[in-house]
């Protein structure tokens, strides 16, 4: 009889869901069962987030909770690298790093190699999504950025490949392509290539689809704009997220997030300008050390003036090690909640749906214009994220669940 393997993935994490993608196919070609009831598992994978300590303490605590089962249990995902001591202290198991994936050969690879196995493309938004992962690993340095050490150095796949992906999206049923990377914008820097010629070289999305680019660091913007701007103004791109993460040159500098916020803005309302339909998302950071109420207002300026189309806020969250947590004049934890519910304020006195999430004081907001428009499309994503600002009656407590996930929720990849 075939073992049984459950996997649990994070689903904040599109990266991370794409490599558990991948695995499931591979559990299968190895004649593993997969299945959602970790109480029948002989195997348990738990894929584990340390974007932030209460994503971390929440993988910490989904690890204790599958410790019951008589399964063998295999950590992977960030967990390892951004909170190794945390993870000793309660888990003795198997760790595989996500620079060192093909371990799970040394445990399940009978018949097929991790690294023979092609990339998985549907992602759990949904089948109108095809992701194209363009590279891998970080070469940034944030100072408060605890993932880079999970992701690992830049490894970028060839123009050519990328393309030849892209295009098997036109033979989906998709209907975007997401392409997508640790750090997207540093494409191609470690092969002589660059996230510039990516796009140029971007075919051209048929039928009026569009292509969504993921994590792409401001300064990438800035650097590749002509290329981008071109794109945008062919109506090739439906979505960028680029996180600002503060609107204060001066708190950007000590993040070490190199990139001039007054070309940044200029940069995106020229955007918007050429194309209106353009979505653009960001990531904003919340009580950052030595944050002052002034430069707060910078960042709320920002947004507002930007008209940014949907985001994340997140309450500064020190991760150990970081050169950010050991800075002095941390911001209290009470300043900083109170510094995040005048954001929300200020976002909806200016037409944004705010959701929050109450134990890591998350925040997920949208303009309201743009989030009633992506009720009336068939808009899995969207659906995905804003029904969990915006409620209506189909679905409403089951994707909120998901979206915070809590853990308490096993997911079968597909």
């Amino acid at each position: 009889m075939s073992e049984k393997v459950c996997i649990i993935c994070n689903l904040n994490c599109s990266r991370r869901e794409m490599d558990m993608a991948k695995l499931g196919v591979y559990l299968q070609l190895n004649g593993y069962n997969l299945v959602r009831d970790e109480m029948i598992a002989d195997y348990i994978v738990v894929t584990s987030c340390g974007f932030i300590n209460e994503t971390t303490k929440m993988a910490l605590e989904q690890i204790e909770r599958v410790k019951k089962y008589s399964a063998k249990i295999i950590v992977t995902g960030c967990v390892p690298d951004t909170d190794i001591e945390k993870l000793k202290s309660i888990f003795s198991g198997i760790v595989i790093r996500n620079t060192e994936l093909e371990k799970f050969d040394d445990i399940f690879g009978k018949f097929h190699k991790l690294k023979d196995i092609p990339d998985v493309h549907d992602m759990a938004w949904g089948s109108k999504y095809f992701c194209v992962e363009v590279s891998r690993g970080c070469p940034e340095n944030c100072s408060y950025c605890a993932t880079r050490w999970a992701v690992g150095k830049l490894h970028s796949k060839p123009v050519e490949k990328c393309v030849s992906e892209i295009k098997l999206f036109n033979e989906s049923n998709a209907d975007k392509v997401v392409i997508n990377g640790d750090n997207v914008g540093a494409y191609g820097l470690d092969i002589g290539e660059s996230f510039g010629s990516l796009i140029q070289e971007l075919p051209l999305v048929e039928n009026g689809y569009s292509a969504l680019i993921d994590s792409l660091h401001p300064k990438w913007l800035l650097k590749y704009y002509d290329s981008i701007l071109d794109a945008a103004q062919k109506n090739t791109l439906g979505m960028i997220v680029s996180a600002i993460q503060s609107g204060s040159e001066r708190i950007i500098k000590l993040m070490r997030r190199k990139a001039d916020m007054n070309q940044l803005k200029k940069a995106f309302l020229e955007l918007k300008k050429v194309s209106p339909q353009l979505i653009l998302g960001t990531e904003v950071i919340i009580g950052f050390p030595t944050e002052t109420d002034t430069e707060l207002e910078e960042s709320i300026k920002f947004v507002l003036d930007t008209k940014i189309d949907w985001g994340h806020l997140f309450i500064f969250s020190p991760k150990d090690g970081t050169e950010a947590a050991a800075m002095e004049e941390q911001v209290d934890e009470n300043i900083k909640i109170k510094r995040i519910n005048h954001f929300i304020e200020q976002l909806k006195a200016n037409d944004y749906l705010v959701h929050k999430e109450e134990k890591s004081q998350a925040v997920i907001f949208c303009r309201k214009e743009v989030c009633m428009k992506s009720r009336e499309a068939d808009n899995v994503f969207w659906k995905h994220c804003f029904d969990t600002i915006c409620p209506n009656e189909q679905g409403q407590e089951e994707l909120l669940e998901i979206y915070r996930n809590t853990g308490d929720i096993s997911n079968t990849i597909r």
